[in-house]
């Protein structure tokens, strides 16, 4: 069960790595200089800082103490979102989730603001990252956002933190897609030679319009009843779960970063996490989908009425959308080749989704 990563997630992942390495040795030295700065904050005894990850306005260092290893973070969201994951991590770990724990400033808080970014010290979890061509790391990875979603089910933020929630907002994330998606034909219009673009006119309104028939499937379905039972018992989505913040350490999976969780169904991780991984090998897999649900539900079982609303949320053509997107939207050069493939398997997934959702 071979995974090839698409051109287009191959892409991103060089853009992100060529960031990383353009750091001079001077703007090293002050980031980590900001770091020692920042650290005066906590009662450490720092040995050594060094910095992993850089080149972004999210920055991670590793601070050696004399008390083992710490992490060191400068949170990448708007100060609202991140003080409800701060304290969404912290309840987690008190609880004894497998997330790495909070270690509190001098005063006792959770964070240290420096103008307009907030610094987290976390404790340093040491593992192995997950490799998903491996059906054993499939597996585990899809038992730990289990665990996760039923380990913050009925997490409430205390007063004054402000809540983050998507709970009932996918047919605006629908329409908003639709609405890019028929402006970018004005933009295909204004290019007439451009083979890309002429292919995208000739194909994209099937599209639009199966698009905005998934958002009236959704509307009929168990989605506003679900909604309606989340919120007065919500749990978290991660939004981002998957290799780059998850380690396996001592037979355990940890989440590493919960930068970007809010309250939604639970669901909107599994699309989030199964179907891009299925997407980059350009043809619907089967038997890779059914072994990480069949995972996800050893530890969290789903019924009828929830699959099918993850089932009809697969049916957007989300892999579509982000290849035009990439095209329109961030101007990247993209090959024809690109989008029919995106048409085909659109096609293809479709297909096979509507198969599921009839034999449930």
């Amino acid at each position: 069960m071979q995974i090839a990563r698409s051109s287009r997630a191959n892409r991103r992942e060089n853009e992100k790595k060529e960031k990383e390495t353009n750091l001079t040795p001077e703007m090293r030295e002050s980031l980590v200089k900001i770091a020692s700065a920042i650290l005066g904050c906590w009662e450490i005894n720092v040995q050594s800082i060094e910095l992993i990850q850089g080149g972004q306005m999210a920055l991670v260092w590793k601070i050696d103490t004399d008390k083992g290893p710490l992490c060191l973070k400068r949170i990448h969201r708007p100060e609202k979102k991140a003080l409800f994951s701060i304290h969404a991590q912290d309840y987690l770990a008190k609880k004894g989730a497998r997330v790495p724990g909070i270690v509190p400033n001098k005063q006792g808080g959770l964070y240290t603001k420096q103008g307009p970014f907030l610094f987290v010290v976390y404790d340093w979890i040491t593992g192995r990252p997950f490799d998903l061509t491996v059906p054993e790391d499939q597996k585990w990875i899809m038992k730990g956002l289990a665990q996760y979603h039923l380990d913050s089910a009925g997490y409430a933020p205390e007063e004054g933190i402000p809540v983050f929630s998507k709970l009932g907002e996918w047919p605006k994330h629908y329409i908003k897609r639709c609405q890019q998606m028929e402006s970018w034909k004005l933009i295909a219009a204004e290019t007439p030679e451009d083979p890309f673009s002429q292919l995208y006119l000739s194909e994209i309104d099937q599209y639009i319009r199966h698009g905005r028939s998934v958002l009236k499937e959704l509307q009929d379905s168990y989605y506003p009843e679900w909604v309606a039972t989340c919120k007065q018992k919500p749990n978290l989505c991660h939004q981002d779960y998957g290799t780059g913040n998850t380690l396996l350490s001592n037979e355990q999976i940890w989440i590493i970063d919960l930068d970007t969780t809010t309250y939604d169904l639970p669901v909107r991780d599994l699309r989030k996490t199964i179907i891009p991984l299925i997407d980059d090998q350009g043809s619907w897999n089967q038997e890779l989908f059914d072994h990480m649900l069949a995972s996800y539900e050893e530890v969290a079982p789903l019924n009828a009425q929830q699959k099918k609303v993850m089932f009809i949320d697969m049916l957007f053509p989300y892999g579509l959308y982000e290849v035009v997107s990439e095209k329109f939207a961030r101007k990247n050069e993209l090959p024809t080749e690109e989008l029919t493939r995106a048409f085909a398997y659109e096609q293809q997934k479709n297909e096979a989704v509507t198969r599921m959702i009839h034999n449930l």
